[in-house]
Formats: structure tokens, C-alpha cells, sequence
């Protein structure tokens, strides 16, 4: 066990045993993503760089629910997964059991260098140019024992994109890398000082043709940076993207390039090659099930070579241990081993395009009381985690989905038209709602993203202008909009998408 974890392990038992409070513990728990709930159990943060997590991986996390008392696994919308419920007192074995599953926690939240976000079916897509897992694999590796990343003045995101039409992820953290080719060789168009949460901004263009092997490098020398010039006496103003108003553009990026000059002992990034999709077994050319033409247009996205990938819609983002248990063997019995976890809090896998009816007959049939397919929009709408989990929630997020979920299932079920089709998929694609002006689902990045707060002491929502429907700008609060309430917001959402779609 490493010093860090032997910190965390005794801090942990010293709170057990009633020797610190709550707030000492969080000094050492909160940088591994180690948090109390508002019922006193705890949530633990299991980071898997790109979301990728294979079907034994999924399996051993039911086994540390079930085994530690856990209440369910929960995906968020950066690609981790969530341990909720576990008791205080069985969270240094559960730390241990994972570690043991090759789960890594350090950095998983509090003031640290976060999960390296990964473009979904990286290297898959007929425009990929190409896979840049392999890249934030490898700068994830070298972060793990980078100690300088876990003393930050505020948390440092970065995010890795395989083709153009994703270039968000590489523009909107503290640091991204958007891969490009030339003259033959992997290089990453760069940016830093993005961010979408107070004040949101997209990033400035640090490189435009980086040696991909040296994007390691980069992300040091930033966190160097960060390090000694990041506000630590105001948190308001301690991101990366505020330093662009101490400094100007113009004077970070000289200050950045000071530092990477000195980086001269950083790794150099190693690609190893992602493993390849494993064939699947699905029932070929079966026939189609009830529903699965809806399904398939709202699920499914061709990749290159004849495969597609399928989003599997997992209801609030949550599995029970029985419930992953079982999706994992069933899965694993048609031969499908790598899944994505979406920034959708759903999972998706790649299937070839003939066997995406037998898909649909597994999804439909061997899951009793389980909705995968999104036969109903309750559980699909994206919300964060809600106020009644975490302690910094100002509304019941999960509750607001649950009410936009039942108006819309009343309105447009079935979904027998393109009209009724295209504002499902705008339900299922572009909708975000946090449960406080934090950005837990990337509301400022979403087509139509909301923030919850309280009006008259009830649940309500802030809106966010569509504008945001560019990847070239972020959404801000929309001040041409007043807070709407519960009662009102279902109906404000279907004005708000029915007006999208006719423009």
C-alpha cells in the first residue's frame, strides 16, 4: 500500500473509532473521491479513464457492493462509477477490495487532477482520426504517482478527443488535446483554460500540431503552473480559466510556455494499442421485436466498418449489485466484454450492425422490471445525483427527471411519428438538469441545460440559453427567463425543444 493510501486508511479508522469529525476526515478522503451522503454512509468514486470498464470489471464491482453493503453503482457523466451507501465502517475494506480489482481512487475528487475524459468509440467512428485512449492511458498512468496533481488549489480536468465533430471536450477543460494528423504522424491540436462551471469559457489554443508523445509533458508543466500561480485564498476564483484574467491570454500562454521549457524530465506518452472489439453473439438478422424501430433510432449510431454503437439506457444511471450482475452475464454470454461508460450516465457497446434486432431481443427480454431500451422516458431524462445523496445538492434533481419523464411519456407515447421521434431523442440526448448551479451533468454544455434552486422553498430550475447548442460557445444563464417552478417546468421544456426543432 502506498503512503497516500495509508493516510487516507488511518484517517478512515480514526473516524470510525470517533477520534476525528467529519470535516477532518474529509481533509484526506475527499482528493480520492471518498464522500459522506446526507444519510452518513459514503460514496466512493472508482475512476476508469475514458469510461472504459469490461464486463469482469462490472462484475467485481457488484461483488464489492454486495460484500461491503453497498446500495448501488451509480455512472456519471465524467465516465466514473460511483460506489453509493457503503457503510463508514466497511469503507478501508471496500478501498482495499478495489484496489485489488485494479480500481483506482486517488484524485477522484477534492482538489486534484480528475478522470481523464475520453470521446465515446474512440478510433471507431468513420471519422476518427485516431484512438486516443491509448494517450490518456498513458498520462493517466504517469499522473498516479505525479504528487504534485493532488494539492491543487481547485480540481484539474482533462479531456481527450479522437475526430473534429468532438472537439468540445478538448475546448471545454482546463486542458485538452483533439487528435489530428501530419505528415503522417499523431499530433494533438491543443487547448487550456477551458471550464463550464462559474463563468464558463472555452479554452485557448495552446498547440496546434503537438507531438501526441508529448502530451504528458504538457499536462505537468500545466499543473506546475497551476500549482505555484492558482488562487488558493478565494475559491470562487481558483480554476485554471481564471488565471486568463490575472495574466491575459497572451501573458499565460508566455507563463505556460516558461514552465514547459523546465518540464524536461516528463515521460514521453507510449500508445499501446487499445485492445480490439470483441466479436458479439447476438442472434443475427433476428427478427424485430415491439418497439425496436423507435429503439433503434434512438439507441443506436453507425461506426465504420459495418458496427454500430448502442447506448444501453440505464434508468437514473443506477444499477443495484443484483441488477449489474446480471446485465454483466448476460452480456458476457453473447461475448460482449468492453462497454463505455457514456457521459450520458448510460453504457454503450459496439455491435455489428446485423445483429443490433437480437441486441435489442436480449436487452427487452432477459430483464424483468428493468428498463434498458427507454420504453419510458422516467429514469432517461439526465440529472445528477440529486440533494438527497449529496451534501452540496440544493434540489432533488432525480425527482424534476422523474416529472419530465412522466409528462413526456403522456404526451408523445407511442413514438409512431418523426415529430414524436425527434422530440424523444432530444428528451434523451440534449436535455441536462443539476441539482445546483454546479456542473455535475455539463448543463452549459447542453442543448437545453437547467440548474436547480429553490423558489418559495419548492424545487425549481434556472434555464440556460439554447444557444448552446454550438460546440463554438457555452450556455449562460438565460436572464430572459424567470425561475420555473416544478409544476411548470415539463411544459416549459416542451416549449423550449418543440420551438428548437422548428428553427
Amino acid at each position: 500500500m502506498q503512503e497516500f493510501q495509508k493516510n487516507l486508511v488511518a484517517a478512515w479508522t480514526d473516524y470510525v473509532a470517533g477520534r476525528i469529525d467529519a470535516k477532518a476526515l474529509k481533509g484526506q478522503s475527499a482528493g480520492f473521491g471518498i464522500y459522506q451522503q446526507k444519510d452518513d454512509r459514503t460514496m466512493m468514486r472508482v475512476r476508469r479513464v475514458g469510461g472504459i470498464a469490461t464486463a469482469a470489471d462490472l462484475k467485481a464491482a457488484a461483488t464489492i457492493l454486495r460484500t461491503h453493503g453497498g446500495a448501488y453503482a451509480h455512472l456519471t457523466t465524467r465516465q466514473d462509477i460511483q460506489l453509493h451507501g457503503i457503510p463508514a465502517e466497511q469503507v478501508t475494506t471496500a478501498l482495499e477490495a478495489c484496489e485489488a480489482n485494479g480500481f483506482r481512487f486517488r484524485g477522484g475528487g477534492g482538489d486534484t487532477f480528475r478522470n481523464t475524459l475520453v470521446s465515446a468509440y474512440s478510433g471507431l467512428h468513420a471519422d476518427s482520426v485516431f484512438d486516443v485512449v491509448p494517450y490518456a492511458k498513458a498520462l493517466s498512468d504517469a499522473f498516479y504517482a505525479f504528487d504534485l496533481a493532488y494539492g491543487l488549489p481547485r480540481k484539474l480536468k482533462i479531456g481527450f478527443a479522437d475526430r473534429p465533430a468532438d472537439a468540445v471536450i478538448a475546448q471545454s477543460n482546463d486542458l485538452g488535446f483533439l487528435a489530428k494528423v501530419v505528415d503522417g504522424q499523431p499530433v494533438f491540436e491543443t487547448y487550456f483554460a477551458g471550464g463550464i462551471g462559474f463563468k464558463p469559457r472555452l479554452g485557448i489554443k495552446l498547440f496546434d500540431a503537438l507531438p501526441a508523445a508529448d502530451c504528458i509533458r504538457v499536462a505537468m508543466a500545466l499543473t506546475a503552473l497551476f500549482n505555484d500561480k492558482g488562487c488558493r485564498t478565494n475559491r470562487a476564483h481558483a480554476r485554471i480559466r481564471f488565471l486568463r484574467e490575472d495574466f491575459g491570454d497572451e501573458g499565460l500562454v508566455a507563463l505556460f510556455r516558461e514552465y514547459y521549457e523546465k518540464m524536461t524530465d516528463a515521460p514521453k506518452a507510449v500508445a499501446a494499442p487499445s485492445a480490439p472489439v470483441a466479436p458479439t453473439a447476438f442472434p443475427a438478422n433476428a427478427a424485430p421485436a415491439a418497439g425496436f424501430d423507435a429503439w433503434k433510432q434512438l439507441a443506436v449510431t453507425p461506426l465504420a466498418n459495418g458496427l454500430c454503437a448502442v447506448r444501453v439506457f440505464v434508468p437514473f444511471g443506477n444499477f443495484t449489485a443484483d441488477e449489474l450482475d446480471a446485465f454483466a452475464d448476460a452480456m458476457s454470454a453473447c461475448g460482449a466484454t468492453r462497454f463505455e461508460i457514456l457521459g450520458t450516465l448510460d453504457l454503450g457497446l459496439v455491435v455489428p450492425a446485423d445483429q443490433l434486432a437480437g441486441l435489442h431481443a436480449v436487452l427487452t427480454a432477459k430483464f424483468p422490471g428493468r428498463d434498458y431500451v427507454a420504453a419510458s422516458f422516467v429514469g432517461n431524462i439526465r440529472t445528477c445525483i440529486g440533494c438527497k445523496v449529496c451534501k452540496s445538492g440544493v434540489t432533488d434533481a432525480p425527482e424534476m427527471g422523474r416529472a419530465v419523464g412522466e409528462y413526456f411519456d403522456a404526451r408523445i407515447r407511442p413514438l409512431d411519428t418523426p415529430q414524436k421521434i425527434a422530440v424523444a431523442k432530444a428528451l434523451l440526448n440534449d436535455v441536462r438538469i443539476s441539482g445546483c448551479p454546479n456542473s455535475c451533468t455539463n448543463q452549459p454544455l447542453a442543448r437545453f441545460g437547467f440548474a436547480g434552486r429553490k423558489l418559495n422553498g419548492e424545487d425549481a430550475e434556472t434555464a440556460y440559453t439554447p444557444g448552446s447548442t454550438s460546440p463554438a460557445m457555452l450556455g449562460a444563464v438565460d436572464k430572459d427567463v424567470p425561475t420555473i417552478s416544478k409544476a411548470d417546468f415539463p411544459a416549459f421544456l416542451e416549449q423550449r425543444i418543440c420551438a428548437a426543432l422548428k428553427a
